[in-house]
């Protein structure tokens, strides 16, 4: 839910992936760390130093995403914009996800087209996480998900989400997007995220 308790399509956290403290229970807790603390020795593996273990079990901040079109919306709108194409398009299409889905944007998610917006666009859905490091490029690690399938985790950077989104909101303006448009609620929602990442060294979970 939102911060207005509004239903939500995507809900966004800035706090611990342990989400238990030692003294509430030992051995939830101890199972989390064990994991939390394998994802770690991945993401360094990756050249990603990271944090994930000192402050379990705390949340600072909450938000949500009332429509998954408006993230859509605004990626279309930032692979657009960087290619210079025109967004009439887009700003009259709303947001919306249709079946036939714009090549601007799964170009970048196939790997086939580079961007500069690459924390913000390859920003899919859950199992993402933000994480409260400067990296270049967003990775992705695999794991086996309760099914028993193959499964993967986004992972960015708050701080290059961060100067993404504040590089993003003046051409949104200029080009014509209107604050109260979903799109840009969106990108001031994960900005906030962005910023309470990095303020308390924590990272962003989408789920």
């Amino acid at each position: 839910m939102s911060e207005n308790d509004q239903p939500t399509e995507l809900d966004l956290v800035v706090g611990s992936m342990i989400t238990v403290r030692p003294d509430e229970n030992r051995a939830e807790y101890t199972e989390e760390y064990d994991s939390i603390s394998a994802v770690q020795d991945q993401l360094r593996d990756e050249g990603i130093d990271v944090d994930l273990l000192s402050q379990p079990g705390t949340e600072v901040w909450e938000g949500g995403l009332e429509n998954m079109g408006a993230l859509y919306q605004l990626s279309r709108l930032a692979a657009r914009l960087e290619r210079g194409d025109d967004i009439a398009e887009v700003i009259e299409d709303g947001p919306v996800i249709y079946e036939d889905l714009d090549r601007a944007v799964t170009d970048i998610w196939d790997e086939l087209a580079k961007t500069r917006y690459a924390h913000l666009i390859n920003l899919q859905g859950i199992n993402s996480y933000y994480l409260p490091a400067d990296f270049a490029q967003p990775v992705w690690l695999n794991f086996e998900n309760e099914d028993g399938e193959e499964d993967s985790a986004f992972f960015g950077s708050s701080y290059r989400l961060q100067a993404e989104l504040a590089e993003l909101a003046p051409l949104l303006i200029q080009a014509g997007v209107s604050h109260n448009a979903e799109a840009y609620r969106c990108l001031e929602l994960l900005r906030t995220a962005a910023d309470k990442s990095i303020e308390y060294g924590l990272p962003i979970i989408v789920w």
